[in-house]
């Protein structure tokens, strides 16, 4: 049976504001930093414009990464007490990136993350999200045009979803760890339906 897509997202937290790396700042180079609106550099070579409130990150403003492990990464939305809180656009070194909700520097809430590299290039997904990972209700649609609309559980399928593959032949009825399992009905793009109970893909009775 044809492989399905399954998402994974990274599981790292969005640790990327602290009270330990404003300590490591090289100044304000720019406007006002203490409260109101300025630029900001930091010694490892990152830079934040945007917005600030009692000298910490609050409103709006962009974090460019320029070392470490998001190198090339940029960040332009909400910040709250230097951490992304509130909606905001995430681009990634690869070209992906993320529009939607933050709370402490997670994806959470409504969003829509699109892939613009690697195995899911041209894909998008759009649907739920807490602790950067989908869980609730999710549009997944790849560049080929296969779509599964459904639940997820931390990124993967699981509860009630529909998929639709590519040749036109669907799925629908109940996942578990992002494969068929449980109660479903597959038809075919020829027109044959096969409707019963599933394990791991495959059809049980």
């Amino acid at each position: 049976m044809k492989r399905i897509l399954n998402i994974v997202f990274a599981t790292a937290s969005f640790v990327l504001l602290s009270v330990t790396a404003l300590l490591a700042q090289t100044g304000c180079i720019d406007g006002d930093c203490k409260n109101g609106t300025g630029t900001y550099a930091y010694s490892n070579g990152n830079k934040y414009v945007g917005e600030f409130k009692n000298m910490k990150l609050n409103g709006k403003g962009t974090f460019t990464y320029n070392s470490g492990a998001w190198k090339g990464c940029e960040y332009t939305g909400d910040f709250k007490d230097n951490t992304l809180t509130g909606k905001g656009v995430f681009v990634y070194a690869n070209g992906d990136n993320y529009t939607g909700d933050f709370v402490n520097n997670k994806l959470c809430g409504q969003g829509t993350y699109t892939y613009a590299s690697g195995e899911f290039a041209g894909a998008v997904v759009t649907g739920e999200w807490k602790n950067n990972k989908l869980n609730g209700h999710g549009v997944f649609i790849a560049k080929d045009g296969e779509k599964y609309d459904g639940n997820w559980k931390n990124s993967l399928k699981e509860g009630q979803g529909t998929i639709l593959f590519a040749n036109g032949s669907k799925y629908e009825g109940e996942w578990k760890a992002g494969k068929f399992n449980g109660k479903g009905t597959f038809t075919y793009a020829s027109g044959k339906v096969v409707s019963g109970n599933w394990k791991d893909n495959k059809f049980v009775d």
